[in-house]
């Protein structure tokens, strides 16, 4: 008894090992390192460097070492700031440096011969190449993710943006909750379905490489599609990789509202309804999300600015309030053999609600 029970436990223990470093190993954060000189090109050792999330203010602070380098890994994709420090040298300042989803920014500072209380802010962009590691894709920021037009709202088929992705699936299933459907998706002259997912560097890829969890639009900061040359945290799948970032609260209270509407006298009948004499059916359609974010604030009891934050953000389920059913036993003999043709050709073994092409699966059967 005591010997299984020890079986046991090294089982558990070795699961628990492999398992923590799968996940730290597939990650989602990304880094800033660079080299700090005088003017003169002659490195720096010892300069204090701080680094600050421009909408947390949570900051971290590093050294530089014999050779001038410094080093930020683990860092969240957010925008961040710079400020070096070192005796006789002016202090320098440089702000809006954007590090994106497994990013990793070179930034090399040169300071200037003064006293520190004197300051320098660099206002130079940050270069967009990225000539630290390997990897190769796209990131979709938030901006994109949230204003560009997107059919059923599933942030994994904006990766249509990208040159050589393809999407294939049937674009009848294309929601958050169409699984199957929306992994139908080829990346880099990969397979179909060949790919992986990531959300805050969790793999959300089941054994038929489906995405078995879609985030909301409104939930995501931002997403980068890999098409290849990935670095050693990457790997599993023969396609791409999607690395999709959650959004997370700030130091500013922040939400929003959204609602999708279709009114059914926008609406025009189908051309077989027509054909068959068949009215036009209701086709309502109603979707309404929001989110929220900010810091935790409780009255005299707790101020999390600068500490800590929370964010959220929802989807009422769509709405088809009055809709009915379409069935091939309405009309004539050659209304019903006209319609059901039609349903046959199209549907094969689905159950439709309508023909308008937003919601294909039903409790009613569109045969007889």
């Amino acid at each position: 008894m005591k010997l299984f029970r020890f079986k046991v436990l090294l089982f558990l223990a070795v699961f628990a090992i492999v398992a923590a470093s799968t996940l730290s190993a597939q990650s989602f954060v990304g880094a800033v390192r660079g080299l700090v000189q005088d003017p003169g090109g002659a490195v720096i050792a010892n300069a204090t460097v701080t680094l600050t999330n421009s909408s947390t203010n949570v900051a971290r602070t590093a050294t530089t070492n014999a050779t001038g380098e410094y080093s930020f890994p683990q860092l969240e994709p957010a925008t961040y700031s710079i400020t070096v420090e070192a005796q006789g040298f002016k202090k320098l300042t440089r702000p809006d440096i954007a590090v994106g989803v497994q990013q990793t920014v070179g930034v090399d500072l040169r300071m200037e011969i003064g006293q520190v209380s004197e300051s320098v802010s660099v206002t130079t962009e940050v270069p967009l190449i990225e000539n630290t590691n390997a990897s190769n894709g796209q990131v979709l920021d938030s901006q994109k993710v949230q204003d560009l037009p997107n059919l059923g709202r599933n942030v994994f088929l904006l990766s249509k943006l990208s040159t050589n992705t393809a999407a294939v699936g049937d674009p009848r299933f294309n929601r958050f909750q169409d699984q199957s459907g929306s992994s139908q998706i080829s990346v880099g002259g990969g397979p179909i379905r060949g790919n992986n997912y990531l959300i805050d560097g969790v793999p959300v890829t089941d054994s038929t490489n489906r995405a078995v969890i879609i985030p909301l639009e409104e939930g995501v900061q931002e997403m980068k599609l890999q098409t290849g040359t990935y670095d050693a945290t990457m790997g599993r799948t023969g396609g791409g990789v999607f690395n999709t970032v959650l959004r997370s609260g700030t130091n500013e209270f922040h939400g929003d509202v959204l609602g999708y509407i279709r009114p059914n006298d926008l609406t025009a009948n189908q051309f077989f309804l027509n054909a068959a004499g068949s009215a036009k059916p209701v086709t309502q359609f109603k979707n309404f999300a929001g989110s929220m974010g900010g810091p935790i604030w409780i009255p005299k009891v707790y101020n999390g600015k600068n500490k800590t934050f929370f964010f959220v953000a929802g989807s009422l389920p769509a709405a088809h309030p009055g809709e009915q059913p379409v069935r091939a036993a309405d009309g004539s003999a050659e209304d019903r053999q006209l319609l059901g043709q039609h349903q046959q050709q199209r549907c094969g073994a689905y159950n439709l609600r309508s023909f308008d092409g937003v919601e294909r699966r039903h409790a009613h059967s569109v045969r007889e």
